[in-house]
């Protein structure tokens, strides 16, 4: 048998493996996009990288090796200083002394931010606070660890608002026009403002989504004062809708979580549609309205004085549709309502009355306190009291029958 000859073109050629040189580039390109990251953060961030917030890091881990929440339980307003609060997160934004502090229960953990302010606000978001000095020119946004972005405006500032997700607007009183209003997004850019010499603005409040907001407007006709809501997209210079609201008292603009604006006046709870139409809306008497409180995306809840003699303090939550969500009668004068997702808090000076909606039947409990001035309640249904001299951290567990 012969052999056969061998045949170069019978040879199957494989193609050059180019795998690992490939895996090693790629490894290379990102070895260098995260020192990249690296550069741009302390370049970006540089200012944070502080003795202060390595101590905050610390505390922070060193919690969570604990399985601590970082929660503040108290905290003990400065004697003598009038001080304004607002909840934030898992604890408590305080200003007062022209410092303010973001309040947790770690250790050394407090954020503190220094901004010369006579009448200091606070509007908080999910993320971020606005803090502004009611008739002063300045202003800064911060979150729980640092100060985004300061400023000091030309004119005084009327009044602010911040929405969930950061945006913000201000009122400012203008020199040669009565009023201006400024939206800025969560990165601080100004993205609006209109000056007006026909009204005088008195509040503004950015819509959930950013993309518009509304301002309450005064103007005064044959010795009479009119209120007015413009609502203003931030690209277009004239207003997508007037609502003439004519002699009624305004004391709240806010929206719900279906996007429409809650207006609480003097004779009323209305709610708005984008384009100024009237959706619903849940009327008291005039001059019955004591306390209410209305938050972003929630349900606003007026107290407001019982037709009949006797009767005490109807509280109402106010549905999408105008009808009433939940309403209970108490005796007393209230001190503060607050409202966040299920739980209702009604504040009297001698009591504490607590609501959970949650339930097929809403079911009240009161808990004894006395002193208290104010109650928020936060996200998770707990509350926290405020006294002239501290605030604190209650739970439900501690109300009695």
């Amino acid at each position: 048998m012969a052999l056969q000859k061998k045949n170069k073109s019978n040879i199957t050629r494989f193609r050059d493996d180019f795998r690992f040189a490939v895996a090693g580039g790629l490894r290379s390109l990102a070895l260098i996009g995260l020192l990249a990251t690296v550069i741009f953060c302390i370049y970006r961030y540089q200012d944070d990288l502080n003795l202060a917030n390595a101590r905050r890091i610390y505390s922070y881990l060193s919690s969570a090796r604990a399985s601590e929440k970082s929660e503040f339980t108290s905290f003990a307003f400065e004697a003598g200083l009038d001080s304004e609060y607002a909840l934030f997160d898992m604890g408590l934004a305080v200003y007062g002394g022209n410092t303010f502090r973001y309040v947790t229960a770690l250790a050394e953990g407090d954020f503190v931010h220094q901004m010369n302010a006579a009448r200091p606000a606070l509007s908080a978001g999910e993320r971020q606070v606005l803090i502004y000095d009611r008739g002063g020119k300045n202003y800064a946004v911060v979150n729980s660890y640092s100060c985004l972005g300061s400023g000091t405006l030309e004119s005084p500032i009327v009044s602010g608002r911040m929405n969930a997700r950061g945006a913000f607007c201000l009122v400012t009183d203008e020199n040669g026009y009565r009023a201006a209003v400024t939206m800025y997004d969560a990165r601080l850019n100004q993205v609006f403002k209109w000056q007006t010499s026909e009204y005088y603005i008195v509040l503004a409040c950015p819509a959930p989504d950013g993309r518009t907001l509304s301002a309450l407007c005064v103007s005064e006709r044959d010795g009479s004062t009119y209120y007015t809501v413009r609502v203003c997209s931030v690209r277009e210079e004239e207003p997508l809708c007037e609502i003439p609201l004519e002699g009624r008292q305004v004391y709240s603009l806010c929206y719900n979580e279906e996007g429409n604006l809650v207006i609480i006046a003097s004779d009323g709870v209305y709610i708005y549609e984008s384009d100024g139409t009237l959706r619903a809306s849940s009327a008291y008497p005039a001059g019955a309205l004591i306390a209410f409180c209305h938050n972003y995306g929630d349900t606003p809840a007026v107290a407001i004085r019982a037709e009949t003699a006797g009767e005490g303090v109807e509280v109402r939550l106010v549905g999408a549709d105008g009808s009433p969500r939940f309403t209970g009668t108490y005796e007393g004068v209230p001190r503060a309502v607050d409202l966040h997702g299920n739980t209702l808090a009604v504040l009297f000076r001698t009591r504490l009355v607590t609501v959970d909606l949650a339930a097929e039947k809403p079911q009240a409990r009161a808990r004894r306190d006395t002193g208290a001035r104010d109650v928020l309640v936060r996200p998770d249904g707990r509350m926290v009291l405020v006294y002239t001299d501290r605030a604190e951290l209650v739970t439900l567990e501690e109300d009695t029958q």
